[in-house]
């Protein structure tokens, strides 16, 4: 299972990078176009929306595997010092139960979306294609949330990117800079 969540982690980054260059120049030339052309790209709205649930769940992907969720760190500190193995573990199975949750519930209106035959207004795509990707993802997100239990993805640190310079560690005071 680690080689194939972590070949899915590679496929679902490109697929988002790939769907985000494409919203960003579908925008970019809708807004152009009908700035000076007076010719707006006919469903680029509904193309924009595709493409943003497309982007917005492959990051549930990302950030499940590598186990980078935006947490609430209020009661954090005191939690991890008077019971750090529990707090772990109801982390982890709370972000799984959730996963789970968001992949069912879109799966039900996936199936409901198509029954109904429902499609979008210009561009006449039926909605339930979307619900499909987004179903799809949501379940390799599942996957990579069980296997990030036990060994998570490796994250990219700055230094990977060659974007730490010594002018940024005096702004870290856990890296010995001055706060």
């Amino acid at each position: 299972m680690i080689g194939l969540t972590d070949f899915l982690h590679k496929i679902i980054k490109v697929l988002a990078a790939v769907a985000l260059l494409v919203m960003m120049v579908l925008t970019f030339s809708d807004v152009n176009l009908r700035y000076w052309l007076g010719e707006p790209i006919l469903g680029s709205n509904e193309m924009t929306e595709f493409l943003l649930g497309t982007i917005v769940f492959s990051g549930l992907v990302i950030v499940s595997g590598e186990r980078s969720h935006i947490m609430v760190t209020l009661f954090e500190p005191f939690l991890m010092k008077k019971i750090p193995y529990i707090y772990r573990i109801l982390g982890l199975f709370t972000n799984i139960a959730g996963i789970i949750a968001v992949t069912l519930l879109i799966a039900n209106y996936t199936r409901f979306m198509h029954g109904q035959g429902n499609e979008t207004e210009i561009r006449e795509w039926e909605w339930w294609w979307l619900g499909t990707l987004l179903t799809a993802l949501a379940v390799i997100a599942v996957l990579m949330a069980i296997r990030s239990i036990r060994r998570p993805l490796k994250q990219m640190s700055a230094d990977d990117f060659g974007a730490i310079d010594a002018g940024d560690d005096a702004q870290r005071p856990e890296q010995g800079g001055q706060a």
